[in-house]
């Protein structure tokens, strides 16, 4: 029974992005005569994965073997080097005719010039009879003339102008574009072998009509990335966080209007647990090696294989699972990964750029908290406290923070769990105002025999909360720690008891405070110690 081939234009129609892979999904719609049938889609990539190829269709039709094949032609260049010679003439005559357009202009502006000096150099005199030469032309300019012919010289030589300026561009253009053609001229040479990728999917349409396929694919290289925008109001006890996605791929075709979906599944990385062999030890190297047999090595290289096969399919099988409804996209849970399906689909060009697309937006709990290093920085730096109350994590990625509206830094998420807090700073706010107070060192000599020298050292921390309300700060200070029995510490205040809520102790001597500050209310927290140490000994930083 005869066989028809037909080639078929088809379209990238949907994409399922993972990390450094995605599935491709082409759409083609074909008329077909009743009988055996071989549809040939071309211009497809030279990475596909071959073993990933699914076709799935609908009409009245039997699908049969599909195949993967690389098919070498010799290409006629003789047509199209006529086409681009015919080119190069038209732009070469273009060229001509503005070169001797802007040859006229110049012509017309000399012109011009003779005629204005012409008219405006006086008469000349005779030296012999002291009359006028009778060469010269003698012309009255009054006020009137003058101004006429002033219009006139101007007026004329921006026109000129505008047209050199114009001609000039449009030469800059063409050469560029001639450049351009006798490149191409050159590249094509002879006739040539050339070879393209093409998939062949055979079947048997049972009557004539309409016929809709589509050809699935894994393709390396295709990759997206998590990206954050956080939003935090000071006056508000939720913040909204924007999950968006840059999305990235080379392929040379752009996706355009596709049905966009990014999934977090690693389908790069095998799910087998790992094996451990044995761990032998030589004497004569200089460090133990892992050794695993041959065999094992290709038995767990084949398993990796076989999973990725696997991941694969089961990746294209959640696709049909059902879908939770949100404000950005929607959200499919497959197994411990997450499919985002972009609302409205998206455009992706295959020039390796960065494109955005929005993936959702949420509201999640926050809580703010002060804190402030006096003695380093007499700044107050807020930090917000939010808990990923969504069901899926926030993959690591980068993260531009705004406060109150204003660009505030950037930072970068870990992993965030679902129900699992992290903190994000918020940088320096200048309403709660912080003081560093140096109050007084008080020195005096002491024993008869072995004498030494007591020093004490007062400062005063002050924190006013110039916010329209309540806020919670850690203020941060320390001891000094003495590293030599000669030299001794003894802490003044605050004094810090067990148990004590607002003001706590570690064992690197460093003091903290936490307290509540009510709006517009001012604490001032007293900080003291002894040092003392033998006549003549130093203390550095003191």
């Amino acid at each position: 029974m005869e066989i028809t081939e037909t080639e078929v234009e088809s379209k990238v129609s949907a994409v399922t992005v993972y990390q450094g892979r995605a599935m491709i999904t082409r759409h083609v719609k074909v008329s077909l005569e009743e009988g055996n049938q071989v549809l040939i889609f071309t211009d497809l990539p030279e990475d596909l994965d071959r073993d990933s190829i699914q076709v799935k269709g609908t009409g009245e039709a039997t699908l049969g073997e599909c195949s993967y094949e690389t098919e070498y032609f010799i290409e006629d260049v003789n047509s199209k080097k006529q086409s681009l010679l015919d080119k190069q003439q038209e732009l070469s005559d273009s060229i001509a005719e503005i070169s001797l357009t802007l040859e006229a202009c110049e012509k017309e502006k000399n012109f011009i010039e003779r005629i204005t000096g012409f008219i405006t150099t006086p008469a000349a005199m005779n030296t012999e009879g002291g009359s006028r030469s009778s060469t010269s032309v003698n012309v009255g300019l009054n006020a009137s003339t003058w101004s006429s012919m002033l219009d006139f010289y101007h007026g004329k030589n921006s026109e000129i102008d505008k047209l050199k300026l114009t001609s000039e561009r449009k030469i800059r253009e063409l050469e560029q574009e001639l450049e351009k053609t006798v490149y191409e001229i050159e590249d094509l040479g002879s006739d040539i072998q050339k070879s393209r990728n093409i998939i062949k999917v055979s079947l048997f349409k049972q009557s004539a009509g309409k016929l809709e396929l589509d050809l699935s694919y894994m393709l390396s290289g295709p990759s997206w990335r998590p990206v954050y925008d956080f939003r935090a109001s000071s006056d508000r006890d939720t913040v909204a966080l924007e999950y968006n996605a840059l999305v990235n791929q080379a392929t040379g075709e752009d996706w355009i209007g596709v049905n966009l979906k990014l999934s977090t599944a690693r389908v790069n990385i095998s799910g087998i647990l790992p094996e451990l062999t044995p761990w032998y030890l030589y004497s004569s190297e200089p460090s133990p090696i892992l050794r695993m047999s041959k065999s094992k090595k290709m038995a767990v290289e084949k398993d990796s294989e076989l999973y990725d096969e696997i991941s694969m399919s089961k990746a294209a099988d959640s696709i049909e699972k059902e879908e939770i409804e949100v404000s950005q996209a929607e959200i499919e849970t497959a197994g411990a990964s997450v499919v985002f399906a972009v609302a409205g689909g998206g455009n992706i060009n295959g020039d390796n750029s960065d494109t955005r697309v929005s993936l959702m937006h949420q509201d999640l709990p926050v809580s703010f908290q002060y804190a402030s290093v006096p003695k380093i920085s007499e700044f107050a730096f807020l930090t917000a406290s939010i808990t990923n109350k969504t069901e899926f994590p926030f993959l690591p990625g980068n993260a531009s923070i705004f406060l109150d509206g204003s660009f505030v830094s950037n930072s970068s998420f870990s992993l965030i769990m679902p129900d699992q807090k992290t903190e994000v700073s918020l940088g320096v706010d200048e309403g709660i105002n912080i003081e560093y107070r140096y109050i007084k060192r008080f020195k005096k000599n002491e024993g008869i025999v072995n004498k030494r020298i007591s020093e004490q050292f007062e400062y005063q921390i002050r924190v006013t909360n110039n916010r329209s309300k309540d806020i919670d700060i850690t203020v941060y200070d320390q001891f000094p720690i003495s590293e030599e029995k000669e030299i001794s510490v003894k802490p003044l205040s605050p004094i810090v008891k067990d148990n004590q809520k607002e003001i706590s102790l570690d064992d690197e001597s460093k003091i903290k405070w936490q307290f509540k500050l009510a709006s517009g209310e001012k604490r001032e927290l007293p900080f003291s110690y002894l040092i003392e140490y033998p006549l003549g000994a130093s203390l550095p930083g003191f």
